[in-house]
Formats: structure tokens, C-alpha cells, sequence
């Protein structure tokens, strides 16, 4: 089998889904002759290149804000970084010192990464920065490229966190990769790697970013709802576990050994539900679905899928009625608008099949009136 490139971009601690498309893709048997990534994109890209998974996911199950950034004061909140309850730690430490001292990120990657495996590996490994000594200089910067025992300085030069100290090779100052491009396909294209695989966690694609893939054999692998991520700098373990997982099922059904148009089914399961309800309806159940915000790391059985969806639509169309006979035993005007305006209401006008099919196995259940669609704050449009 040929050889991928791979491109991961940066996104902070939404990376722990990089992990798990690599989990996938080892079971799968796939291999790389080239990796691109910016910031925790180029990371992960050096845990990649040195081949050991079970190191790699040890990073994630360790990493924390308090290993990759020191203040002299502890943060209230030590799980976000940019939390508004860090605000004020934030501010002063930088007003004090002219930047967050980033320091311990150089000390624990340095325990992960292993830079002879990278340079042993073969695996042509370049991270993505933009070089601020003299101007603003973008850096495509390969393994071959760094002097030895620098790869780590690479790393943090690629993945400067906003606020942070100088932190890279000695005498330079760096920006985020990502400010350049975040996702670094072209990196790899342009010197002749066209079979990419694609894993993207972020909506920011930087300033040089380029969608140039004709005549290229493209797989992209990013979960359907971003948000599904969590925060940036989040790097709670019960949400770590999830972006692994979430990664992991992406890549199955990028290579079709899931199915879904948003969830996760095995093959059979999902073509017998498209067979069953049409391939239409299908695909509204599963926008009602994420709509109703039901999970989505697992793999579903049909009859369980169906279930939860009716379930949870049911549920919602039940509640509203419910607030509408409060409403209407209201006497004040202007606060029976107001809360008519701002009453949580679900829309599933876009979801006619999904509704039908519902409202059919539950005759005796009337869906939201039409007539009320119009005032619904959250929309399907909007998700």
C-alpha cells in the first residue's frame, strides 16, 4: 500500500482527536512518509513520527495548563487557560513580567517526544511557524532542517501560545503556525506528496491557507460540529477521552467502515435504515438528532438510535405544549411577549420527514404548530 502524508492541524487541546484518527488509522494499517502540522498539529506530528501510541496518548492523559505555563499565582481555573476566571491572573502576570512564562512546555514535551525515533523514523516531519525576529517571516521548518537536540525548541516556536514569553530556538521570537496555516496541506503538495490525509479540529484556517487539492487523493477527517470539541485550552480527562474517541470513529467512517451522515453506524445497520425510512429521512433524524444534542461518541444500533431520537423529540414537543398552556394563563402583556420571545423552543421545520415518521409511530403526539415556527429562537439553520 502507498504511503499517506499527513496534516494535522493546530487547535490546542481539541488534538487529543488527532490521537484517536491515529489509533484508527494504525488498526487500519496505514502509514506515512511525510507529516505537516502546526502548533499541537506539529506535536502531535512528532509523537506520530516516533511511533509509539501508547506514549502519545500518556502525553494527552498527563498534560494539563500548569505543565505548560507557570504563574506566580494559581489560576482558578487550571483546566481552561483562557477562562474569564483567569482574567485577572492573566493580565497581571503579564503587565508584571511582559508575558506568561511557558517554560514548563518545553520540559514536558521534552518527556514525550523522542527526537531520535522522529529522525530515525523516515518520516519527512515539518512543523509550521511564523518567525518574528526580523518581520513577519512564515517557517515551513522540516526535521532535516533543525539542528540536533532542537525539535522540541521547533515545537514550542510552532505552537506559541497568544501572551506567551519567547519560547523556541534560542535568540528567536515566533508566532503561532496556525496564524500562517493552520491546516498545511499545500506544505506537503507542493513538494510532491498527493495522497494526503487531512486531520482538522479548528474553524481557523490562517492567512496563507490554500484548498489547491486537483488531482489529489484527499482524505479530510474533522468531526461535523466543531463545538463537539470543547474549549481550546480545556483539558478536562473525561473530555480528552471523548475527542480520542470521537477522533477514532471519524476516521473509521472517513475509510467507510462506519456510516453516517453525522452519527456512527456499522455498514449493514446504516444501508438497512436507509432501506427502511429512505435515504432523506435518514439524514433528518440525524440533523433532529444532533438538534437535540444527543450523544454522539458511540456507535448506534438502529432500533436504539430511533428510539433515543423519538424519545428526545417527543420530549421536546411535549414541554413546549406544556409552556404554551402556562402562557396562555398569563395576564400581563408585555411579559407574556418577553417570554414568548425568549422561550426555549426547538424548530424541526427543516425535519418534515423525521417529523412524520415520528409523529406516525406516536399518533396521539402533535408536533410544535407551524404557526409558531417563526418565533423559535434556535433554529436548524443555525446548527
Amino acid at each position: 500500500m502507498n504511503k499517506y502524508g499527513l496534516v494535522l492541524a493546530g487547535g490546542g487541546g481539541k488534538g487529543a482527536y488527532q490521537i484517536g484518527a491515529w489509533a484508527a488509522l494504525r488498526e487500519m494499517g496505514i502509514e506515512f512518509e511525510a507529516i505537516a502540522g502546526a502548533s499541537i498539529g506539529g506535536i502531535n506530528g512528532a509523537l506520530i513520527a516516533a511511533g509509539d501510541y501508547e506514549k502519545a496518548t500518556e502525553f494527552w492523559h498527563n498534560i494539563s495548563v500548569e505543565k505548560g505555563v507557570k504563574f506566580a499565582k494559581d489560576l482558578p481555573d487550571s483546566e481552561n487557560l483562557f477562562s474569564r476566571k483567569n482574567w485577572g491572573v492573566l493580565f497581571k502576570e503579564f503587565i508584571k513580567t511582559g508575558g506568561i512564562d511557558a517554560s514548563p512546555a518545553g520540559d514536558f514535551i521534552s518527556n514525550f517526544v523522542d527526537e531520535k525515533k522522529v529522525r530515525d523514523s523516515g518520516i519527512s516531519l515539518c512543523v509550521i511557524a511564523v518567525q518574528m525576529t526580523q518581520g513577519v517571516i512564515p517557517r515551513e521548518i522540516f526535521i532535516h532542517e533543525m539542528p540536533e537536540g532542537q525539535l522540541v525548541d521547533y515545537l514550542l516556536a510552532s505552537a506559541n501560545i497568544p501572551l506567551a514569553q519567547n519560547i523556541g530556538p534560542e535568540g528567536e521570537k515566533f508566532l503561532d503556525g496556525g496564524a500562517y496555516d493552520n491546516t498545511p496541506a499545500m506544505t506537503l503538495k507542493k513538494r510532491g506528496y498527493n495522497r494526503l490525509i487531512i486531520v482538522d479540529i479548528s474553524n481557523i484556517k490562517g492567512v496563507a491557507h490554500s484548498l489547491n487539492y486537483l488531482n489529489s487523493e484527499i482524505v479530510h477527517i474533522r468531526p461535523y460540529d466543531i463545538d463537539d470539541l470543547g474549549a481550546t485550552f480545556d483539558f478536562d480527562d473525561a473530555i480528552i477521552d471523548r475527542r480520542i474517541k470521537l477522533g477514532y470513529l471519524d476516521t473509521r467512517k472517513a475509510f467507510s467502515y462506519l456510516l453516517g451522515n453525522i452519527y456512527y453506524f456499522q455498514p449493514d445497520v446504516f444501508r438497512a435504515m436507509v432501506k427502511r425510512y429512505s435515504a432523506d429521512t435518514v439524514e433528518q433524524i440525524e440533523h433532529m438528532a444532533h438538534l437535540l444534542k444527543i450523544e454522539k461518541a458511540k456507535i448506534y444500533e438502529e432500533n436504539e438510535f430511533i428510539s433515543i431520537v423519538k424519545a428526545e423529540y417527543e420530549k421536546e414537543v411535549i414541554a413546549y405544549m406544556e409552556r404554551q398552556q402556562a402562557l396562555e394563563q398569563e395576564e400581563d402583556g408585555i411579559m407574556l411577549h418577553l417570554k414568548k420571545r425568549f422561550m426555549d423552543k426547538k424548530s424541526f421545520e427543516n425535519y418534515p420527514l423525521a417529523v412524520e415518521l415520528f409523529d406516525t409511530l406516536n399518533p396521539g403526539l402533535k408536533a410544535i404548530p407551524e404557526a409558531d415556527v417563526k418565533e423559535l429562537t434556535e433554529t436548524a439553520n443555525e446548527v
